[in-house]
């Protein structure tokens, strides 16, 4: 079995954009983005897009003065741990893409486009390492979170020392106002 190429398989032809717009979509698999020296490297953090996951690709290819613009939509199911209990939880990455492909682009701002063809793997890629979430990944359940071990588990109306009273005297009037309810 060979495994398939991903400048294939995320790749356009130049002449299906001619002179104006061309729709273009693919759903390929989350490996094809990974270079073959890394097998994980969809991952942010404790956060990745499994290898078999697929990453839909949805865009606009446009001429324009010396290039191509591509915009549209990218999506990718991503999986990683509750911050509070670490079971495992499931998420949607979803970026929005406008990018420039140029014969010579500027490091950072556009993508190196071929007379031939217009390779998406690094733009796709690029989008999709973006929406992962880096920061804690919140568990969905109500409070307390039911995964959590009973000694850290608190009421919503304690402090985290224990104390009923306002941790800090300037939300006093707010804990009023909620107390009111």
């Amino acid at each position: 079995m060979t495994r398939r190429d991903p400048q294939r398989s995320l790749s356009v032809p130049v002449r299906l954009v001619g002179d104006g717009q061309f729709e273009w979509s693919a759903v390929v698999p989350a490996s094809d983005l990974t270079p073959d020296y890394h097998a994980d490297s969809l991952r942010i953090a404790d956060v990745e897009v499994p290898p078999g996951t697929d990453v839909c690709v949805d865009v606009t290819l446009e001429r324009i003065s010396g290039g191509l613009s591509v915009a549209g939509e990218v999506a990718a199911a991503w999986r990683g741990p509750c911050a509070r209990c670490w079971i495992t939880l499931d998420g949607e990455a979803r970026a929005h893409v406008r990018e420039v492909f140029t014969v010579t682009p500027s490091e950072g701002e556009q993508y190196l486009l071929d007379p031939e063809l217009v390779n998406l793997v690094p733009m796709v890629r690029e989008a999709v390492l973006l929406e992962l979430p880096i920061e804690v990944v919140p568990c969905p359940h109500a409070e307390p979170c039911p995964n959590l071990p009973d000694e850290l588990v608190q009421s919503p109306d304690e402090s985290p020392h224990g104390s009923t009273e306002a941790a800090d005297p300037r939300w006093a009037a707010l804990d009023i106002l909620r107390d009111r309810r």
